[in-house]
């Protein structure tokens, strides 16, 4: 008897250290799937590597789960729709401000991050989500826009490189063919009113010279009608003041040159007066249009310039080596053809 009460003192005594232990794991489970369920209960936001990451509990297992989002490209209904592929379970998903308005799907995350505050609906929880401050995520959406600003940079650099390499080339040779072409019109029609202008330039020539030639003549027959005067005819004394007066009579001629014409007097000048003064004279009897002229001829030299340009050997994307020689070569030219000159003249 005394054996059996023994037994049953132990077996009730082993029954409360069960329970005991029972009622203490319970304990500390419920404690745990609190812990869980506060965590679960809470969406945060946090920034790592300038990106928004947002950690959100989802409904069918009971875990947490987070998503990068990038501020300019992203949406709320890019952050919705992410929720909703990820948990099959979640059958309505959105967002609302602190007063309770529906945040559109197409707000960006840019601007759903500068209210600070919001809230998030899964199903028929709502979270209420607290947002980094202002400063910070203006200094992330700074970084952020800078860098896809600079690739954005890059991507054009390295897309205008590209064009260039493939249809450079092929448009340089196309333009040099039109140019070509525009060059041999230009100068075909500009080939009769330089036979033209020829011949009229001919006759301007003879016209200046013989205009030179009397003149020296007059001057040459003016010093001998005073030098008879002064030597044979009369004295020095009555021909002085002939001489001063036809003196000072040349010099209020060339005052008057120079009124008329606004040039100095000088014999070049006054050689390239008469030829011109002329060649207008002789141009309309041989009909030829001054002003067809020199639009040809303004045309030919910006077609030769743009042709000079396209040819240029750093438009040709030559390496360094072949560009010096061309250079050396090019400035060979230019002091051979300086030193040929004075010869030429001589």
């Amino acid at each position: 008897m005394r054996h059996k009460i023994l037994v049953s003192s132990v077996l009730l005594g082993r029954c409360r250290v069960l329970s005991t232990e029972c009622a203490s794991h319970t304990g500390y489970s419920s404690v745990g799937t609190g812990l869980i369920r506060e965590k679960e209960s809470r969406v945060s936001v946090r920034y790592e590597k300038g990106l928004p990451i947002v950690t959100v509990p989802l409904p069918s297992r009971s875990e947490m789960c987070q998503f990068s989002l990038r501020p300019i490209s992203d949406t709320v209904g890019t952050l919705c729709k992410s929720l909703s592929d990820e948990d099959k379970g979640i059958d309505f998903v959105a967002l609302y401000s602190q007063d309770g308005v529906r945040i559109s799907n197409s707000t960006s995350i840019e601007h759903l991050l500068q209210f600070q505050n919001f809230r998030l609906r899964i199903n028929d929880v709502f979270y209420d989500v607290e947002a980094p401050p202002c400063e910070n995520l203006e200094s992330v959406l700074l970084s952020n826009s800078s860098e896809k600003l600079r690739t954005l940079d890059d991507i054009k650099v390295t897309v205008a490189s590209l064009h260039a390499v493939l249809n450079v080339d092929e448009y340089k040779l196309d333009r040099e063919r039109t140019l070509l072409k525009r060059l041999e019109e230009t100068k075909v029609a500009l080939k009769p009113l330089e036979e033209k202008k020829r011949i009229i330039d001919e006759e301007c020539e003879k016209r200046s010279e013989r205009v030179l030639w009397a003149g020296f003549a007059a001057m040459g027959l003016q010093t001998g009608i005073f030098a008879r005067l002064t030597w044979w005819e009369y004295s020095w004394d009555i021909m002085e003041p002939v001489t001063y007066f036809a003196t000072y009579a040349t010099v209020i001629g060339t005052l008057g040159y120079y009124i008329l014409t606004r040039q100095q007097f000088e014999y070049p000048t006054a050689r390239g007066h008469v030829f011109f003064s002329h060649f207008h004279k002789i141009a309309v009897k041989h009909d030829f249009n001054i002003e067809r002229y020199n639009q040809l001829k303004q045309l030919v030299e910006e077609i030769e310039r743009d042709l000079g340009r396209l040819r240029d050997p750093l438009y040709q994307h030559l390496p360094a080596k072949r560009l010096f020689h061309l250079m050396q070569l090019e400035k060979t030219k230019k002091e051979w053809a300086a030193a040929k000159r004075p010869e030429e003249r001589n």
